[in-house]
């Protein structure tokens, strides 16, 4: 989610922005599998072997979303086969990549286009009625209609050729991304989540080795009431397509939702080194490695308390920015795209950096280490600000950092900017009335706070805003001597975003406080349990262990 808030604390704000060889007809299974390990798959199509194996390589690489290579395999299908029809089919379903929000029309047209010039003689060439569904189906993704009913259009289609072809797993583990194409947000979305992920588990039933398969249920599941149902595909994805960068950092969507900081750590470190490896073999920029995957590695190193590592992590992206900057390379897995949508243009990456520093901020508690810094990037920087002003006594900063956030929040912005910031301003104007003393006014601010947050949808990776107000308002509770009703936020922060290492330690310090020691040393063995990585001397690290050494 981009969160684009430029501004000098300094003087006036700058800028606010959102920013398938007819000839002898032969039809193959797929038992030929490429030997970059991606999983196996099955898909019977009409063409020659060695454009079959081809064929078959880039629909592995389609179910792990690497575009790039799923085309460069199909192209070379066509090749070798001009006439293999879903050659042209898999070529163009690249150029349509629904949960990165990202699609290239023209180029979708043009691959169908060097099949023949009309859809009518292209499904004229289709030797199965099969194929011409597949065929269809594509085609329904790039008509003249608007992005929504196309989607709509390539579901229907596809769920034709499911059900007619029931035992076909290909059909039915792109039938169930379809679905994911076309989900509504939050609550709203849990039917169809539950459609696509019960479609998809039977297919790794039938094929415990297929990519789509596991990739599908943990996209279905990745939500905060379903999660744990991924947790299996979590498990597996990543051993059966290792190859593939993305196949590594998607179990981190059931990990992190959670709290097995482990887990999702170690998936991700393996997802950006995987696109290091990637890059590095295609002789590419460092700018089109996964910094998606590094900016949750980032965050997950936070819950760690392996802070050295977190600063390590935004210094990366630093490194891909000046390369960016004077390169002029565009690109960007979110919103400044390529044609296959990878790379990190300076957009994307000023605002990965931003966030980076804010939850390094926020995580370790290094307010100091704001001192001196003038001008954020994005409202996760701004807030970050905001927060550390508070804790150092600074109110003069604090009230420069809500008026400068108060634009973000304004009809006009973005919904996501303007949702988000809509939660930070209470969530600063009660930290400010805590410094002067206004106890009942910072409670009442956190009031609207929480009510604003409660109406979100649970965050499905890093949280957002990037300090979540009811962690915040136990938090404040607890300063201003209210343990027992502290107790309570910290728990409903730890529903929200589960074994988040801030929401632990401050439920072992209320509950303490409150008088329940079983509770509060329960909590800070936990915390210990996240930090057990953690970089050495942090003081909290030390809090924890007297409290859980103490009878």
């Amino acid at each position: 989610m981009i969160r684009f808030f430029s501004v000098s604390l300094l003087g006036p704000t700058k800028r606010l922005c959102v920013v398938g060889c007819l000839c002898g007809l032969l039809v193959f299974t797929g038992a030929a599998q490429s030997a970059a390990p991606l999983g196996t798959i099955s898909f019977p199509a009409s063409g020659s072997p060695r454009a079959h194996a081809e064929f078959v390589r880039g629909v592995k690489w389609l179910h792990s979303f690497g575009y790039e290579e799923a085309i460069a395999a199909f192209r070379a299908a066509q090749q070798l086969d001009p006439q293999f029809v879903m050659a042209y089919w898999g070529e163009a379903m690249a150029f349509n990549q629904p949960l990165w929000f990202h699609e290239d029309v023209r180029a979708g047209q043009a691959a169908l286009a060097k099949l023949a010039p009309t859809p009518a003689a292209r499904l004229a060439k289709a030797a199965t009625p099969r194929e011409q569904q597949y065929l269809a189906a594509v085609e329904a993704l790039y008509t003249t209609q608007n992005k929504p009913a196309r989607d709509q259009a390539h579901s229907d289609a596809l769920a034709v050729l499911a059900a007619k072809f029931p035992d076909d797993n290909e059909a039915q583990a792109f039938y169930a991304l379809s679905l994911l194409a076309i989900l509504p947000r939050g609550d709203q979305s849990l039917p169809l989540r539950d459609k696509a992920g019960a479609i998809a588990e039977r297919v790794f039933k039938r094929n415990p080795q297929h990519p789509g398969a596991p990739h599908y249920m943990l996209h279905a599941y990745d939500h905060g009431q379903l999660a744990a149902r991924g947790l299996a595909a979590a498990r597996a994805y990543a051993k059966i397509a290792p190859a593939a960068s993305h196949a590594l950092h998607m179990p981190a969507h059931a990990f992190v939702q959670l709290g097995l900081w482990g887990e999702a750590a170690a998936t991700d470190e393996r997802s950006w080194n995987a696109s290091i490896a990637w890059a590095t073999s295609k002789k590419l920029s460092i700018a089109m490695r996964d910094f998606h995957s590094l900016a949750w590695l980032q965050y997950e190193w936070t819950q760690q308390g392996r802070f050295t590592k977190s600063i390590e992590a935004a210094r990366l992206v630093q490194q891909a920015l000046a390369v960016v900057g004077t390169a002029g390379e565009v690109g960007g897995h979110h919103d400044q795209e390529s044609a296959i949508g990878r790379g990190s243009g300076p957009m994307t990456l000023r605002n990965d950096l931003a966030s980076m520093r804010a939850r390094y901020i926020i995580e370790s508690e290094r307010w100091e280490e704001t001192q001196g810094q003038a001008a954020a990037e994005n409202i996760d920087e701004l807030f970050a600000f905001g927060m550390a002003a508070a804790k150092m006594g600074n109110a003069t900063r604090l009230s420069n950092v809500i008026n400068a956030l108060g634009p973000a929040a304004s009809a006009g912005q973005d919904a996501g900017l303007r949702e988000q910031a809509a939660i930070m301003l209470p969530e600063l104007q009660a930290l400010l009335a805590m410094m002067r003393g206004r106890s009942q006014e910072a409670f009442a601010a956190m009031d609207a706070a929480t009510a604003l947050q409660a109406r979100m949808p649970k965050p499905i990776g890093r949280p957002y805003p990037v300090k979540g107000a009811d962690e915040l308002y136990g938090e404040i509770l607890l300063q201003a001597g209210h343990a027992k009703e502290a107790v309570g936020w910290f728990e409903r922060a730890l529903t929200r975003t589960p074994n988040r290492s801030r929401a632990v330690i401050g439920l072992a310090r209320a509950s303490a406080k409150a008088g329940d020691p079983g509770k509060s040393r329960t909590a800070y063995k936990q915390f210990l349990v996240n930090y057990r990585l953690a970089d050495q001397g942090l003081p909290e690290v030390r809090e924890a262990r007297a409290a859980v050494a103490a009878r």
